[in-house]
């Protein structure tokens, strides 16, 4: 095929594409440009980039370098509006997830974008969970640039735009060639190893040749880190005075649940029976005493030492861009992409006693019961203690109820894999003096999850009924056939959501205005959303996997979305913009909602920009919560029972991890926000910006469950919600019932501080510098309708929905150039928050308030180029050595137990080296 050939039929291709678009209906006139017009992160108006006055923060490829950052998650780190991120890097368990979490308020109100278009979400869901992009899914290699959008964006983007956007931007109109190898490992070699390498590949020049392609391609490989190695838990005895490790009820060698003691814990229990292991547990002596008079005595089981502080995990991502230039005002471009993140996450032994099994249609639990006539009860045991056989019997068939870890299965192991595909074919340039672009975007995400070392409920019931499992010590070959039975392992659940998109945006400049020319946009969106939650294992799907997720029913839903926009900026007067940003949005299965933006910026002069905004913001809510059947789940930490059964105070089926109902609901309302934001940039000197920003969001209608923690560890929702409190005959706690529904209001509101600076130094070369801070005045929520407002700044929230609030955060960096050689120094800071008396103590048993402290770490790397094509780097984070700060609460979202995994990393000093290098 000749040239002319191939340039009618790419013209051929521009017109039918542009009919279904519906925005070519203008003749075409040639345009010439100086300067390139771009479309910025929070508006739909192509303009000079120096024009913006948006608070946008700006990562570039050169910094993401100098950073050493090796995935997605570690970027965004350093921006301190992002508070406490959901992190896979400390997971350990779960689903291996990593979302952005803007102003700490949730996963589901921060928007990803790449390249300016949406992502499908990852697949699994829950009522009342958060259904966000998977941070895992951003192709790493192909990433020329990040803008975080620091304001509300729903009256350009529409739903989850609420704390703000990450719009994530590839490389355009690249033709070099390069790859990077990376490697990894903490000083001590305790594991968390990290091995990686890139490639980019770009040819064709759009100005000269017409095309340009670029491929992208990224491995990273981890290596575990076990939680035992470091014992990052066991500073419990220093920082909380008095206090225990975080341990469970719910232990091995096992306990007798109505002698309340565990044979392992006394010297003279017999051979069947085995000690404490001190690693693995602690024994606790009870203020009670048998009936001879000798003190009870329990194990407890110190989980933690069981989990891990850094998962295996395998990363891989792909892209590819294609670029025609039909002419100099026309591009047809097809984008595809494809991530995939595998991670074996492994945590504590399956916990059992009643309370871990599932809820049944009476309220009640299973019993796991052990037969009195089995050669492993403790009969000689109990009688050398005071008990008489007449009291062997507790449950009047023969049988005792017993608690216990399945120590001797080994770990449970979540093992994970996570997908996305997404392709976007679409055309963008200038007709008629309107710059368009528009795209039809297909994404889709899938998941998958395997079991290992789970128990089934039902056979390992019926295992410990035959009396040939021992729940104290080893079993025998009969015993572990039987165990082995009971396993339930393999294919647990494969999901996937979809996200099925297009969307098309006109805008131009109108009229000479006193300040400069009139602009406008328009735009429409038209998406479909489709989740197939799909547990494929009808057992996993029942909740019949003890110490898992609970219940996990099918979730097939969907639902479209109609959504029309316009922009408007108008300079209005010399150094004035005025901008006013419109969106209305219908939903099928909701409603609609309609969302307005105006914002001003004033320059009086060069060096001084004055700007401000105010709007409304959205939240839909999830396919889940509209559509998902009632599901059964467990609190997130173990908590304290108020109302205990008289009698037994202290008795683990009060101090235990409950049970909670959850109910979705179809006449959900979206969440609504409002909010508002000003600042300044100021340049007092060449080379030197300062940028500060005040910003206020409220919410209202908040979408969520009063959580079973929520309601347990706060006096004034336990009265409130006290009838959502189902109890057995007995006394004890059945489940907790946690609906979905629209709750109070949340307020949150701070500043922000962006400050850059660079010294041109003659011989002695270049030093640049650059600071980002973000302080939080307030966060608070009222927790139910109508309740008194909580504040949160500066605390660990609530263990549980609401994750760690500390007051500043900053990154504070220096780059130093001088010919061939480069020295980057950075250093990463989080002000460390108050842990309440009540969360204390359900971890770590000391009702006192404990201050987990500052967590201030110095980055360094050193580069060399020893040939315009090589680039080599030799870094360490934390270089001195800093250990994470302690946590007395042992969630914060993952599965880390004695430091915040989504704030710091575990390892300690950490040396990496890359090696780059430029291959055409």
């Amino acid at each position: 095929m000749n040239i002319s050939k191939s340039t009618r039929l790419c013209s051929a291709l521009a017109l039918a594409y542009s009919g279904l678009a519906g925005l070519w209906a203008l003749p075409a006139q040639a345009q010439q440009t100086t300067m390139e017009r771009v479309t910025v992160t929070g508006s739909s108006i192509k303009r000079l980039e120096a024009e913006t006055a948006l608070p946008v923060s700006v990562i570039t490829r050169d910094q993401i370098e100098k950073s050493g950052a090796t995935s997605v998650e570690d970027i965004l780190r350093r921006v301190s509006a992002s508070t406490a991120m959901f992190s896979d890097g400390t997971q350990g368990a779960g689903y291996a997830t990593s979302n952005a979490n803007l102003r700490g308020l949730g996963a589901n109100s921060t928007l990803v974008l790449l390249n300016g278009r949406r992502l499908a979400n990852h697949p699994f869901g829950s009522i009342g969970g958060a259904a966000a992009v998977d941070l895992n899914s951003i192709p790493f290699a192909a990433i020329e640039r990040i803008e975080v959008l620091r304001d509300g964006a729903s009256a350009i983007y529409g739903t989850d735009a609420v704390g703000g956007v990450i719009n994530f931007i590839t490389r355009k109109d690249y033709n070099k060639g390069e790859l990077t190898l990376r490697y990894g490992d903490t000083e001590k070699g305790v594991g968390g190893r990290e091995t990686g390498a890139s490639l980019a590949f770009g040819m064709g020049n759009l100005g000269a040749d017409g095309y340009n392609l670029l491929v992208t391609g990224n491995v990273k490989k981890q290596t575990k880190l076990s939680a035992i190695d470091q014992k990052l838990y066991l500073r419990n005895a220093d920082e909380v005075p008095g206090s225990d490790p975080p341990t469970s009820g719910r232990a091995f060698p096992g306990r007798l649940v109505d002698f309340d003691i565990s044979p392992g814990a006394y010297a003279n229990a017999g051979a069947n029976f085995s000690a404490c292991d001190p690693d693995y547990t602690i024994v606790q002596v009870r203020s009670t005493t048998t009936p001879n008079g000798t003190a009870k005595k329990r194990c407890r089981f110190i989980y933690p030492a069981m989990q891990e502080n850094v998962p295996d995990s395998d990363k891989a991502d792909l892209f590819g861009r294609l670029t025609f230039a039909l002419n100099a005002d026309h591009q047809l471009f097809v984008e595809a992409s494809f991530a995939r993140n595998h991670s074996i996450g492994r945590t504590a032994a399956v916990p059992i006693d009643s309370t871990a099994g599932h809820v049944k249609a009476d309220g009640t639990y299973p019993s796991f019961a052990l037969p009195v006539n089995s050669k492993y009860f403790p009969r000689d045991l109990l009688l050398s203690l005071g008990y008489t056989p007449a009291q062997f019997d507790t449950l009047g068939n023969g049988m005792t109820e017993i608690a216990m870890r399945s120590v001797n299965v080994g770990p449970r192991i979540n093992d994970n894999t996570n997908e996305q595909m997404r392709l976007v074919v679409g055309a963008s340039g200038l007709w008629a003096g309107w710059d368009y672009d528009t795209a039809v975007n297909l994404s889709q995400a899938k998941g998958s999850l395997d079991y290992f070392n789970y128990l089934h409920e039902g056979r390992f019931i019926t295992a410990l009924a035959s009396g040939k499992v021992n729940p104290f010590g080893p079993t025998d070959a009969d015993g572990t056939a039987l165990l082995d039975a009971a396993r339930m392992e393999g294919r647990m659940r494969e999901s996937k959501g979809t996200t099925i998109a297009w969307d098309g945006k006109i805008s131009k400049e109108l009229m000479p205005m006193a300040g400069g020319n009139m602009a406008v946009a328009l735009g429409a969106d038209l998406r479909k959303e489709k989740a197939n939650d799909n547990p494929v294992n009808p057992d996993y799907e029942q909740g019949l996997h003890i110490g898992g997720e609970g219940s996990v029913p099918r979730t097939v839903a969907s639902r479209n979305i109609y959504a029309v926009f316009g922009e408007l900026s108008m300079p209005f007067a010399k150094g004035w913009e005025g901008t006013v940003a419109l969106r209305y949005d219908k939903y099928s299965d909701f409603g609609k909602t309609f969302n307005p933006r105006a914002a001003l910026r004033f320059q009086p002069m060069k060096e001084l920009l004055l700007r401000t905004s105010v709007g409304t913001g959205f939240r839909a809510p999830t396919l889940w919560d509209v559509h998902s059947p009632t599901a059964f789940t467990n609190t997130a930490n173990s908590l304290v029972d108020p109302d205990c059964p008289a009698g037994f105070a202290g008795d683990p089926r009060c101090e235990t991890q409950f049970n909670v109902r959850l109910f979705s609901d179809p006449n959900l309302k979206p969440e609504k926000s409002r909010q508002y934001a000003f600042g300044m940039v100021l340049e007092p000197m060449r080379n030197l910006t300062v940028a500060l920003d005040y910003w206020h969001i409220q919410k209202r209608d908040q979408i969520g469950t009063i959580g079973g923690d929520a309601i347990m560890a706060s006096t004034d929702l336990y009265n409130k919600y006290k009838g959502r409190i189902h109890r057995l005959a007995n006394g004890f706690i059945s489940y907790i019932e946690t609906p979905v529904e629209n709750l109070g209001e949340l307020k949150t509101s701070g500043l922000d501080l962006d400050v850059r600076s660079s010294w041109a130094l003659g011989e002695m070369g270049k030093l640049s510098a650059s600071f980002n801070g973000t302080y939080i005045a307030e966060w608070k929520q009222q927790n139910g309708k109508g309740t008194p407002f909580v504040s949160y700044e500066g605390t660990a929230g609530d263990g549980a929905g609401v994750q760690p609030v500390p007051r500043w955060q900053h990154t504070l960096a220096f780059d130093y150039a001088l010919g061939n050689w480069g020295v980057t120094l950075e250093n990463n800071f989080v002000k460390g928050w108050t842990e309440s008396a009540g969360l204390v103590e359900a971890n770590v048993g000391v009702a006192a308030e404990h201050k987990v402290k500052d967590s201030s770490r110095w980055n360094l790397a050193v580069s060399w180029k020893p040939m315009a094509s090589l680039n080599l780097r030799l870094g360490a984070r934390n270089i001195f050595d800093q250990a994470a700060p302690f946590t007395a609460v042992s969630s914060y979202g993952s599965h880390a137990t004695g430091f915040a995994g989504s704030f710091t990393d575990p390892r300690g000093r950490f040396w990496y080296a890359t090696a780059n290098y430029q291959f055409k």
